[in-house]
C-alpha cells in the first residue's frame, strides 16, 4: 500500500472528491477530519470507498470509555479503515477502544505537531498505547526512530508535519517524505503542500516516485 496519505482539509465536498479521483493513482489513503465530515458525514465516507479507496477518519476520539468504544463500532459500521483516538484519554479508554471486535486500525494521537513537548513523553503515551492494544500512533517526525525503539518495528507509526521542501507555517516540527519513510514511518500525512499546488497531481506524483522503493 502506498504510503502517502492525503490529507483532505478541504471545505467542499466536490472538490474532494475531484481530488480523491485525480489522485487516485499515487494516494490509497485519504484523511477525513471534523470540519469535511461534519460538512459531508456518511457521504464523504461512502465516496472515498467508492472509488476503491480507504478513509482515515481523524476525529481523535477522547471520551468516556464506554462512548469512545461506541464511537469505534460507528466508524466501523461506516466502512473505515482506520481511525485516531488521543492517548490522554487514559488505559480504560484505550483498551475498550481496541476491544471491539473487527474494527478499523486505530492510531493514538501522542501530542499535535503544532504543540511543543519532550520526546520522553511521546515514548510513554506510545508504550501506553501499545500496552493497550492500540496498533499505532500518530507522532511528529522527531519521535519515529525513538518511538519504534521503544515499541518495537511492527508498532506503526503515522507522521504529519511532512513537506517536499521545508516550508514556515504552525506546524512545529517536519520533515520531508524521504526522511520521515527512512527513519520508520508506515505512513506519511501530507496535506496543503499538494492541495495548495498548481498541479497537485504532479506533487503527488512526486512524492510518490520518492518514497515509493523506500
Amino acid at each position: 500500500m502506498n504510503k502517502t496519505i492525503l490529507a483532505l482539509d478541504v471545505f467542499d465536498f466536490k472538490k474532494a472528491e475531484k481530488l480523491v479521483k485525480d489522485l487516485s493513482p499515487y494516494i490509497d489513503v485519504f484523511k477525513v477530519g471534523p470540519i469535511l465530515f461534519l460538512q459531508s458525514g456518511k457521504e464523504i465516507i461512502k465516496m472515498i470507498n467508492d472509488n476503491g479507496k480507504k478513509v482515515f477518519l481523524d476525529l481523535k476520539f477522547h471520551d468516556i470509555p464506554a462512548t469512545v468504544q461506541r464511537a469505534v463500532q460507528s466508524a466501523r459500521d461506516l466502512g473505515v479503515y482506520s481511525l485516531t483516538v488521543h492517548s490522554c484519554g487514559g488505559e480504560e479508554m484505550l483498551k475498550l477502544a481496541t476491544s471491539v471486535e473487527n474494527r478499523p486500525k486505530i492510531w493514538a494521537v501522542t501530542v499535535l505537531t503544532s504543540q511543543v513537548t519532550t520526546p520522553e513523553e511521546v515514548v510513554r503515551r506510545a508504550k501506553l498505547a501499545k500496552d493497550c492494544g492500540v496498533d499505532g500512533v500518530i507522532s511528529s517526525p522527531l519521535e519515529i526512530e525513538t518511538i519504534k525503539s521503544n515499541c518495537g518495528k511492527e508498532f506503526e507509526v503515522v507522521t504529519p508535519g511532512i513537506r517536499p521542501v521545508k516550508v514556515q507555517d504552525d506546524q512545529k516540527r517536519v520533515a520531508t517524505p524521504e526522511s520521515a519513510v527512512k527513519a520508520g514511518a508506515n505512513f506519511i500525512v501530507v496535506g496543503r503542500p499538494i492541495i495548495q499546488a498548481e498541479n497537485p497531481v504532479e506533487v503527488a506524483k512526486n512524492i510518490y516516485e520518492s518514497i515509493k522503493e523506500l
